[in-house]
């Protein structure tokens, strides 16, 4: 880490709202949604490490401009197919620089022979290929060979986008003139094993160079999971996140609790996990279990869950999901959480969420009390009087047995189980317990008191974005298997017997009706935007309607025919989306229409009848 003041505003965006850092890392990553800003961000980056002995090259995601294989790209107002004009190097670089391309990384090799060893090694090593710098009439082309067949042809016509890419991208990380590079969008055109392979030799350049020159400061913007390479908490801290609307948003501290379960998790730290740094709206779920049943719900019911910027990430447990929210707010990231019911009693979720303002708020406005912690503690007393009643007395009720067995099974120190398990019994079997107990009335009391406050609490959980599965886990929502409410112990064979018959599955109104208690959480929980595609066709339809409407008043249409030939009309345009199926024209100017819509829009069969006196401002299909 270095130290360097920067202050940033860019009006279009922030508003009077000001960008600042100090502390930064040898490598620093920009990422978020697209709009968000990422490349304005750059470019001021740019300039505010020109100065203090930092030399800063910009490189633009557009920056094989002068490279396309057909030649359709101008750069300095001409084209390269004939190569670089040998008199011009010194323009092109400087118009290379000033516009972010890399099309004069081919100029650096020709006068760099340390690069232009590195570059063949990797050519020659990686790709059994080689590149000849020709000198042809006055201009510098460079040439690939194929060691294999010995055939030659030119870099800009000849070769892929990735190996372009690869090769002036290391170019410019080699190129000793500079020594802060910004990359934009690296992972262009890239595999994502040559990705990792950049980031490799990025990590060997990066470092201090005010006090090494052979050193680099790197920018990567990316939207790419395989360049966010997170090691430690300082290359978490080393995240700029961009988001709509707002300055980008970084981590600056974080509690003990944090660093310590971060710290464990970090090595397991993959590339599913990385997409809540590219999403404005990620939900976490504890298991894949979760997250496989909620994603194939939502394709079969047809929901675009990235349409909003959503993406679903399990994360391994509830510690994490704590750990996740704290992260995500400290980015200001909109994220959301789906947990089991224990999440209430334990783990790092729970503190968090009792930390909230926006649950206290919620306990507070609705005359619940104080806050959620001191709420949930009286639920757990409750809890605890009602178990430790079930174990010390004897039973007719074989379900009630059931559960007081469950309640003995668990050993003294696992009391969250047993309030677990209790809270579970009451939501299950709360007619056999209160029938069990019908000599005592305030076991009745509170056991009504425990299914009210349950309520009230996951509706305070709700407040803060985390959504609590009431029924215990996913698997209390399974349809194809018997399910012990008191015993998750066959998750695997579960798990697959449900998810293969969700992924044969037909009918969704099946789907609503069978799994209608568990999509109504998820719904709340996964932001979803509706692509409201009925509602365009809609608009389209009724201006096409007025338009046979005023043909036929005008009398230029009296039948079919006239109607498809008429330009006005435009037939062969909005056959693309309709269908003529009727069409009659009385004397009188009066007259009936029958039209379908193409079922490739609206998944059913839709037929639209109108006359002269259909009001299209009105219509509705």
């Amino acid at each position: 880490m270095f130290e360097k003041d920067v202050d940033i505003s860019i009006p279009l965006l922030w508003g009077e709202q000001h960008f600042t850092k100090k502390e930064w890392s040898y490598i620093n990553y920009i990422v978020g949604p697209n709009g968000t800003g990422k490349t304005l961000l750059a470019e001021q980056l740019k300039n505010q490490f020109n100065n203090g002995g930092f030399k800063a090259r910009y490189l633009s995601a557009e920056r094989l401009v002068g490279l396309e294989k057909k030649h359709e790209g101008r750069y300095g107002g001409a084209s390269l197919s004939k190569g670089f004009d040998i008199s011009y190097f010194e323009d092109y670089k400087h118009r290379a620089e000033s516009h972010g391309l890399s099309s004069s990384g081919i100029i650096i090799l020709k006068e760099r022979l340390d690069i232009r060893i590195k570059i063949e090694a990797l050519l020659s090593d990686i790709f059994g290929k080689t590149i000849r710098l020709a000198e042809q009439g006055g201009f510098l082309k460079p040439m690939m060979q194929n060691k294999a067949s010995g055939n030659e042809y030119g870099l800009s016509d000849g070769e892929c986008h990735g190996l372009k890419e690869l090769i002036t991208l290391l170019t410019f990380l080699y190129d000793p003139t500079k020594n802060c590079i910004i990359f934009d969008e690296p992972e262009l055109h890239l595999h994502p094993q040559y990705q990792s392979f950049f980031l490799e030799e990025i990590r060997k350049i990066a470092g201090n160079p005010l006090e090494d020159s052979n050193k680099k400061i790197i920018f990567l913007i990316t939207h790419s999971p395989y360049f966010i390479d997170i090691k430690s908490l300082d290359d978490l801290k080393s995240i700029l996140v961009c988001g709509p609307g707002k300055v980008p948003t970084y981590i600056s501290d974080l509690d003990q609790n944090d660093k310590y379960i971060l710290n464990r998790f970090l090595p397991r730290f993959n590339t599913h996990h990385k997409q809540f740094f590219f999403s404005p709206n990620p939900v976490f779920v504890e298991g894949y279990t979760d997250q496989q049943i909620i994603s194939i719900l939502f394709e079969k019911l047809g929901v675009n869950v990235g349409a909003s910027g959503s993406c679903i990430i399990d994360v391994g447990g509830k510690d994490e999901l704590g750990v996740f929210y704290r992260l995500c707010k400290v980015l200001k990231v909109n994220c959301r959480i789906i947990a089991d019911l224990d999440a209430l009693f334990r783990g790092r979720l729970r503190s968090v969420i009792c930390e909230d303002s926006r649950s206290n708020s919620y306990i507070q406005e609705n005359g619940i009390g104080e806050n959620l912690s001191t709420e949930i503690g009286e639920l757990e007393n409750k809890l605890s009087s009602l178990y430790e009643l079930i174990i010390n007395n004897d039973f007719d009720n074989q379900k009630v047995n059931l559960l007081k067995q469950r309640l003995e099974s668990f050993n003294g120190d696992e009391v969250h189980k047993k309030r677990v398990a209790m809270l579970l019994g009451i939501i299950n079997i709360k007619d056999e317990l209160i029938e069990s107990f019908s000599n005592k009335a305030n076991v009745n009391f509170n056991v009504n008191f425990i299914m009210g406050r349950l309520d009230k609490l996951l509706c305070a959980f709700k407040s803060a974005n985390t959504f609590v599965f009431p029924r215990g886990e996913i698997e209390h929502y399974y349809t194809q298997s018997d399910v012990d409410y008191l015993n998750i112990n066959n998750k695997d064979t579960w798990f697959h017997a449900e998810r293969e018959y969700l992924l044969g599955c037909q009918g969704v109104e099946n789907i609503k009706d069978e799994y209608n208690d568990l999509l109504e959480i998820i719904n709340q929980a996964v932001p979803i935007v509706d692509l409201e595609i009925r509602k365009h066709i809609r608009f389209e339809i009724f201006e096409w309607i007025h338009r046979v409407q005023t043909g036929i008043a005008k009398s230029e249409i009296k039948n079919e025919d006239d109607l498809k030939r008429s330009a006005k009309i435009d037939y062969n345009l909005y056959q693309q989306i309709l269908k003529l199926e009727k069409l009659k024209v009385n004397e009188d100017l009066t007259f009936e229409c029958v039209i379908s819509i193409d079922r490739t829009f609206i998944d059913e069969e839709i037929e639209i009848a109108f006359d002269q006196e259909t009001n299209v401002h009105s219509f509705d299909m």
